[in-house]
């Protein structure tokens, strides 16, 4: 797999736990309420699962010599 689709994957996989992440109130909604604080643990995980994995993508994004210059202003 390229170094450039593995960043890809890395983003998609970021969205999929934001998902997560947003429809945790549904969740919460139907768990039981001696559940509640557990789900809540998981939430606090999950979010810092998101931060982490953000700053890692954004690190291996920024440190790949094929990412896009994010300085590119157009066609030359």
């Amino acid at each position: 797999m390229s170094n450039f689709i593995k960043i890809l994957k890395n983003y998609e996989n970021i969205c999929i736990l934001g998902r997560k992440i947003v429809d945790h109130k549904d969740l919460v909604r139907r768990a039981c309420p001696t559940k509640l604080d557990e789900e809540f643990k998981k939430q606090e995980m999950r979010i810092q699962e998101f931060s982490d994995l953000v700053k890692k993508a954004e690190i291996e994004w920024e440190n790949h010599p094929c990412s896009i210059n994010t300085y590119w202003t157009g066609l030359s």
